[in-house]
């Protein structure tokens, strides 16, 4: 019985994550640590998971240059999807996570993150949407075994919870690290989480 695998990688380190600052649309590059950890990343998939035959990315540099260091050691293409994007924080991209605090939506956030509508950006369920649209796409073609998904956060999210069958909660309920693992292991009617949060 043949097992297809998606690798989801949460990009490594970048400066906004140091600076603890929300980063959705935004660029920001990754750190000497965010780099360590890519390679360090793409040291583990070559062992365990090659060959692989393609490596999705968002577009946004801090997820591409993640994919690009995974690429250079596995010898595998990479191929930009917007679907794969970040949330749009609107207003509240590039702000300090700490001084969001005194804004009167912020206890509304906290108390359900994911349908949250972040002022003048989105919710993360149009994120959800374009996930599931990506999940579905990719098992559509059969022509493949192994894959790398390089993205975010919030996408890395609902594309978990999709296996758990739980993608309307309001949090998630286990770690997404920079440069984490999440393996979906995938037979021809089942799906299950064969590794999760993982960090060589």
């Amino acid at each position: 019985m043949e097992i297809k695998r998606i690798i989801l990688i949460r990009h490594g380190e970048s400066t906004a994550n140091k600076n603890r600052t929300l980063t959705g649309r935004s660029d920001s590059e990754l750190t000497s640590q965010g780099k360590i950890q890519a390679k360090k990343a793409s040291g583990f998939i070559k062992k365990r998971y090659s060959p692989i035959d393609i490596i999705y990315t968002s577009p946004l540099k801090r997820a591409y240059k993640t994919a690009e260091i995974i690429s250079r050691k596995v010898k595998a293409p990479v191929k930009k999807n917007d679907l794969l994007l970040e949330t749009n924080f609107g207003c509240w991209e590039g702000c300090v996570k700490d001084t969001l605090k005194s804004e009167p939506e912020w206890e509304k956030y906290l108390d359900d993150p994911f349908h949250f509508h972040f002022p003048g950006g989105e919710s993360p369920q149009e994120v959800k949407k374009r996930i599931l649209a990506f999940k579905k796409s990719l098992l559509m073609d059969t022509d493949w075994r192994n894959i790398v998904v390089v993205s975010h956060y919030t996408p890395t999210v609902f594309f978990i919870l999709s296996v758990f069958g739980n993608d309307n909660t309001s949090h998630a309920r286990f770690r997404v690290d920079n440069a984490s693992l999440t393996v979906i292991e995938k037979t021809h009617d089942f799906e299950y989480i064969g590794m999760l949060n993982f960090t060589p």
